[in-house]
């Protein structure tokens, strides 16, 4: 929809025919107070604004500041029609926020031409920002199993600690190694390999289902879960269901020393949110002690510290 603020009912007229004949719906408005307010109500629908200079209650520089304002990185091109020829005007003008800045009177061809134009950057910027969030979402994704990645898990066990601490909130971290996983990939191929350490990362990852909650590829068969705001009791209870999920697959493993299936060892350590503010790397390294310890004692089980 394209916004047209335009005093003259001659001239809206004219503009708004313009743009509907281009294939364009219209919401017009006689002031530039109104085209704020339009904008404030109907933000998501406005594809395009039109805007005269002067107009009464607001003129057009001042509604083009605070469109601009509300939209904050939401950008809605601004089309600047005014009859001012003097260089310092058009300078303001487009200083506002006005992307484009055509003289009156109002030449159909040179409107229809520059919001065509408009159109196509807004396709275009559009486009681009899906690229954007496409890459971001690689950039904090694991490439095999679709999880975060390590980058995002140090990114937000950095936030969690020093929000938690400050919060007096528990936290708890664990992590987690699938059991003899190079016996497996040694038994059943790589690709095999790389298939089981999918269904598990979906698996744990269905397993914390809280928003707060985060699991991680940690790096190889090693994952990492962090569990906002749970403490030792929570996080065990948590993780006990988690090793039954894991079970529940039922991917052979023929090779473990344990058992006939794929099972995993998990190191558990909580902070209970009390103490002063502890480093992400001396809370990895307890949880690493704990992991390592589950698995000294048969594996396929969680240790807490």
């Amino acid at each position: 929809m394209v916004l047209v603020a335009e005093d003259s009912e001659a001239l809206r007229q004219i503009i708004s025919q313009i743009v509907m004949d281009l294939g364009h719906s219209v919401c017009a408005v006689k002031n530039g107070q109104e085209a704020v307010d339009a904008c404030k109500q109907q933000e998501q629908n406005i594809d395009l604004i039109i805007m005269d200079a002067e107009m009464p209650v607001m003129d057009g520089i001042s509604s083009t500041f605070k469109i601009r304002s509300i939209m904050g990185e939401n950008w809605i091109p601004i089309i600047f029609l005014s009859a001012y020829t003097d260089e310092n005007y058009i300078q303001r003008a487009l200083d506002s926020g006005a992307d484009v800045y055509l003289r009156k009177p109002v030449n159909r061809v040179e409107l229809s031409a520059q919001i065509k134009a408009m159109g196509r950057i807004a396709e275009m910027k559009q486009k681009l920002d899906e690229l954007n969030t496409q890459l971001q979402n690689l950039a904090d994704q694991d490439g095999l199993t679709k999880i975060a990645n390590r980058r995002v898990f140090n990114e937000r066990i950095s936030y969690e600690l020093k929000f938690c601490a400050r919060n007096k909130l528990p936290f708890s971290l664990a992590l987690c190694d699938i059991d003899f996983f190079k016996l497996y990939n040694d038994t059943y191929g790589h690709l095999a390999g790389d298939n089981c350490l999918k269904k598990v990362a979906k698996t744990l990852e269905r397993s914390f289902k809280r928003e707060t909650d985060l699991v991680a590829r940690y790096g190889g068969e090693e994952f990492a879960i962090l569990l906002h705001g749970a403490d030792s009791k929570e996080a065990l209870l948590l993780l006990e269901a988690m090793l039954a999920n894991i079970k529940s697959l039922d991917i052979p493993h023929s090779a473990s020393n344990i058992t006939k299936h794929i099972t995993i060892s998990v190191g558990l350590v909580t902070n209970d949110g009390a103490g002063s503010e502890i480093t992400p790397n001396s809370f990895i390294q307890r949880a690493d002690k704990a992991l390592y310890e589950a698995k000294e004692k048969g594996r396929n089980r969680i240790v807490a510290h």
